[in-house]
């Protein structure tokens, strides 16, 4: 009996997936996208209301952060928050995108503005058709 217990350890070890204890979900490598804090941003539209307009204006990326506490987060565990000159701005409150050549505001950068703001538009009017909430 002692020797088929053995043999079923034996076979269990030599079968067993030789993924981490974690599945093979460990972190993953970081790729060359990956914002890290001092990156140079751009502010596409400022969408806060009674505060001064951003729009255009370079930002550099502080990183990713509690909302409630203000303490540092992991990427995707955070929300992001820019600094403009001397104002903070949350990532909700404002389109941006990453400007490490510091390019500024582009033609493509302008369409894409138009083209998101023709989308919402057209989603919202249709929402006012539809006052049923899909599920």
């Amino acid at each position: 009996m002692a020797a088929d217990d053995a043999a079923r350890r034996d076979h269990s070890r030599r079968d067993r997936d030789r993924r981490s204890r974690r599945g093979g979900r460990g972190r993953a490598p970081r790729s060359a996208d990956d914002v890290r804090s001092g990156t140079s941003c751009l502010i596409l539209v400022d969408a806060r209301e009674g505060e001064p307009d951003r729009s255009g204006a370079p930002a550099v990326f502080e990183g990713f952060f509690d909302f409630e506490t203000g303490e540092p987060r992991r990427a995707g565990g955070g929300i992001p928050r820019l600094r403009v000159e001397e104002e903070r701005l949350w990532g909700f409150e404002c389109w941006w995108r990453v400007d490490t050549e510091r390019t500024g505001l582009t033609d493509a950068d302008r369409e894409d503005v138009e083209s998101s703001k023709k989308l919402l538009r057209g989603l919202l009017r249709d929402a006012r058709r539809n006052p049923r909430l899909v599920r």
